[in-house]
């Protein structure tokens, strides 16, 4: 921001750097007119021819001074009103900006100078326009996409069709913001279309709306999340209890080794060792022969 001396004290003009012109534009011209010194751009000086001053005596000659008096006053206001404006213009160009318009005198010769390039002519303006027009007529708000987000894009779309010099009515402003929304808002967009008049209906309405039914739909999603995670929590613990329960269960009985030993008796031998009773070795090892010998008859 650059600040400017004016009457009624410090003024403060925006800083243009070569982006957005349109912005820019409309905020100096908002200033001038405050002012009081918009027609200086709009109409320009008005060039003024020096009267013929009537010779005569008495009354003709006082009038005659009178008109050229007044004619010189005028021209000096103007002149006054051109500086001031050119001042404001040239103070709110950065340094790299300012030789654009360095050698211009007035102030409609600077404000064309700017906007001719930073603007365009009219054929450029037409080809911006129709390329604006196609980004609004294919505007859509993305699934996931928050809604200030898509609203700060879809209103500076709509902005820049107006200061291209489209006429975009608030009717086609609602409808389009309306057919544009995601599913999420599938519900109360279908809300307002039924209960409402979309003809008077104003754009700043619709998005109260939508933003009242946005905060509420966040509220339920923030409870269903949690309840899914008080729903996982307890689940969790259940399969915890359970495992617990089945463990210590595990821990208080006997294994099958033992109980079968258990039901034999403590001098029971292992099963594979049973089989050996039989073994004729075996038992003349451990207990002496166990067979006579018997002689055959003759």
């Amino acid at each position: 921001m650059v600040g400017s001396s004016s009457a009624g004290g410090d003024l403060r003009t925006p800083q243009f750097n070569g982006t957005n012109y349109d912005f820019w534009a409309v905020k100096i011209e908002t200033i001038l007119i405050a002012f009081d010194l918009w027609e200086v751009i709009e109409v320009g000086i008005q060039s003024h021819k020096s009267p013929e001053v009537a010779t005569g005596s008495g009354d003709e000659e006082s009038e005659a001074e009178q008109t050229t008096l007044h004619a010189s006053t005028t021209s000096r206001e103007d002149k006054i009103k051109n500086a001031k404006a050119l001042s404001l213009i040239q103070g709110a160009l950065t340094d790299d900006l300012f030789p654009r318009i360095r050698n211009e005198k007035t102030t409609k010769g600077a404000w064309d100078i700017l906007s001719r390039e930073f603007r365009g002519d009219k054929k450029v303006r037409v080809v911006k326009l129709q390329a604006v027009r196609e980004d609004f007529q294919y505007k859509r708000m993305a699934e996931g996409e928050s809604l200030d987000g898509y609203l700060a894009k879809f209103f500076t779309t709509v902005n820049n069709l107006k200061s291209l010099g489209e006429d975009v009515s608030e009717n086609r402003i609602v409808q389009k913001l309306l057919m544009s929304l995601s599913r999420r808002y599938k519900s109360i967009v279908s809300i307002i279309e039924e209960t409402r008049d979309l003809d008077v209906l104003r754009a700043e309405e619709v998005i109260a709306y939508v933003k009242v039914y946005n905060k509420r739909e966040d509220l339920h999603d923030e409870r269903d999340k949690l309840t899914g995670t008080e729903k996982a929590f307890s689940s969790l613990k259940i399969r915890n209890n359970q495992a617990y329960s089945s463990h210590k269960g595990f821990q208080g009985r006997p294994s099958k080794k033992w109980q079968l030993q258990d039901r034999r008796g403590p001098n029971s031998l292992p099963n594979k060792n049973l089989n050996n009773y039989n073994n004729s070795s075996w038992n003349n090892t451990a207990w002496g022969s166990s067979q006579v010998s018997v002689k055959p008859k003759c």
